[in-house]
C-alpha cells in the first residue's frame, strides 16, 4: 500500500533538485555549458525552491511549525538569509564567493516561482483543501 506523505511544496522542491541535478551534470560533462550565463546563476534561482520547502518540512518534524503552506513571509524571510549570507556575508567576511547583485534577483525570482507553484499545486491537491 502507498501513503502519501504530507510534504510542503514536495512537487516544486522534487523538481528543484531534478533542474539542479541536471545543471550540475552538463557543468561536468558539457565544457560549453560552463560559460553560458544561466550556468552562472541557475543554481542561485533553484536555491529557495529547493531548500526553502527543506527547512520548512525539517521545522514540521521538529514540531516547531505546523502548517505544511509557506507563506509569501517565509519566502521573503529566506530570501534575506541567503541575500545577508551569501551575497553580504559570505565576500565580505569569510572572503568567499562574490557579491553579484544579478544572484539577488535569481533569489527572487525563484522565492517568486515557488510561491506561485505552491499556491496553485495546493488548491489542486484535496488533503490541503479546507473541508466544508
Amino acid at each position: 500500500m502507498i501513503y502519501f506523505v504530507k510534504i510542503a511544496a514536495f512537487p516544486q522542491m522534487a523538481a528543484g533538485i531534478v533542474f539542479y541535478s541536471i545543471h550540475r551534470v552538463l557543468r561536468i560533462c558539457v565544457f560549453s555549458y560552463n560559460f553560458t550565463l544561466i550556468s552562472y546563476h541557475i543554481a542561485d534561482f533553484l536555491a529557495l525552491i529547493v531548500c526553502v520547502p527543506l527547512f520548512v518540512n525539517i521545522q514540521i518534524l521538529l514540531k516547531i511549525r505546523d502548517t505544511y503552506y509557506i507563506t509569501l513571509t517565509d519566502i521573503l524571510v529566506y530570501f534575506l538569509w541567503f541575500t545577508v549570507i551569501f551575497e553580504f556575508f559570505g565576500p565580505f567576511v569569510l572572503k568567499m564567493g562574490t557579491h553579484d547583485p544579478i544572484d539577488i534577483v535569481c533569489y527572487a525570482l525563484g522565492g517568486l516561482v515557488l510561491y506561485v507553484s505552491q499556491k496553485n499545486t495546493m488548491e489542486k491537491i484535496s488533503f490541503f483543501r479546507k473541508k466544508p
